[in-house]
């Protein structure tokens, strides 16, 4: 492994979501929505609502106090594969195989969702140039990686993907797989089909950087305090330091495509081509556990408190406690694969590719299957 030369993460990089106060022995599904014609690919939480990305292109707005879809937001026209709620200003950001992220403002329910504004300039940038050869360590004399950008082209049609196709969206970066927010520059960082790491300044949604040195699809992206970690399919997980506009300062081999990627304190935790998940020490990415117990790829992470939650293709969720690594939950009633889980006040939420959300709370009475009508926002 190389090295990775990450720092102590600051404070409160991003605000984390309340840790309910229940037990994984009580946990018990209250409640199942469904809205959704095809698979899920993506949630986030922002308040009391649940937002859900799905194969049919659409997302979908869940008021977890009523238990009902509030809304279905249109406009990308091939599958939803990312979101992200920004933790200090109500915006939602997603990210779709047509190539495009959606910026969303989050309004109170009584006005919904508007669509801000897309980006766009990505789609149109040039061939990808193959990449460097890879190297146990980019800290090195190589190059930063990053690549400035200026101001972003347009691209000549928005119709860039038909409807229902699940290709590698337009134009040459490929569709978007992942975002995040770096809250100390206002950074939004999109993740690519296409092997590039995108950055872009906000508010104005100026195109900043290219971070190449990927050589497949850039699955996952993590902050550890002034350090980007991005897993992709090419089997890597790549260290990049913001202090300094994108170089490349670290870089280790997995034994498989980076699926899921969490960061909790010193930690690193990644589901990384099996069905076990792998933890590391950092700084120095020395192996400290490898938890075992899943049948199926690990799809999904996160990390509350002091537990890990994982959703696997076999259809489960495990709960874990940090330290221990003891496995104390395992839920099942899903029909696919588990690719979304959030903590929310006392709850869990799992997404799932069957199309349904589940809502576990050790509090409450199970409410009956909710088969969502939702108004429309484009």
């Amino acid at each position: 492994a190389g090295e990775a030369g990450l720092r102590s993460p600051s404070p409160l990089l991003s605000p984390a979501l309340s840790v309910g106060s229940f037990e994984p022995s009580e946990l018990k599904c209250v409640n199942t929505l469904s809205g959704h014609h095809s698979g899920i690919r993506a949630i986030a939480v922002h308040g009391g609502r649940v937002f859900t990305g799905s194969y049919d292109n659409t997302i979908k707005v869940w008021n977890l106090d009523w238990g009902l879809c509030e809304a279905t937001l249109e406009g990308h026209v091939a599958w939803v594969r990312c979101l992200l709620a920004h933790a200090r200003e109500p915006l939602l950001f997603s990210g779709s195989d047509d190539g495009l992220i959606k910026v969303w403002r989050i309004g109170p329910a009584e006005h919904g969702c508007k669509l801000q504004t897309s980006l766009l300039g990505h789609c149109m940038q040039p061939a990808l140039k193959p990449p460097p050869p890879a190297a146990a360590n980019c800290r090195g004399t190589g190059g930063s990686g990053a690549e400035p950008e200026g101001p972003p082209s347009r691209p000549q049609s928005a119709g860039l993907v038909p409807r229902g196709s699940g290709s590698g969206g337009s134009g040459t970066g490929g569709g978007i797989l992942s975002l995040a927010v770096d809250y100390t520059r206002g950074w939004l960082l999109a993740g690519s089909h296409g092997a590039i790491i995108y950055v872009w300044a906000l508010p104005a949604y100026t195109l900043l950087l290219k971070l190449r040195g990927h050589r497949s699809a850039v699955k996952q992206l993590v902050l550890h305090g002034d350090c980007l970690l991005s897993g992709s399919y090419d089997r890597t997980i790549k260290m990049w330091s913001m202090q300094h506009r994108g170089q490349s300062i670290g870089s280790i081999s997995t034994r498989g495509s980076v699926w899921a990627l969490a960061v909790h304190q010193s930690l690193a935790i990644g589901a990384v081509g099996d069905s076990s998940i792998k933890v590391w020490s950092l700084p120095g990415w020395s192996m400290a556990a490898t938890l075992s117990g899943h049948r199926g790829l690990v799809l999904a992470l996160d990390v509350q408190g002091d537990r890990l939650f994982s959703g696997s293709d076999d259809r489960s969720v495990r709960i874990w406690r940090l330290g221990s690594w003891r496995c104390e939950r395992v839920l099942t009633g899903h029909n696919g694969g588990v690719v979304g889980l959030r903590v929310i006040n006392d709850c869990l939420i799992s997404a799932s590719n069957d199309s349904f959300i589940k809502v576990w709370s050790s509090s409450g009475m199970q409410r009956p299957f909710t088969a969502a009508t939702c108004s429309r926002a484009r």
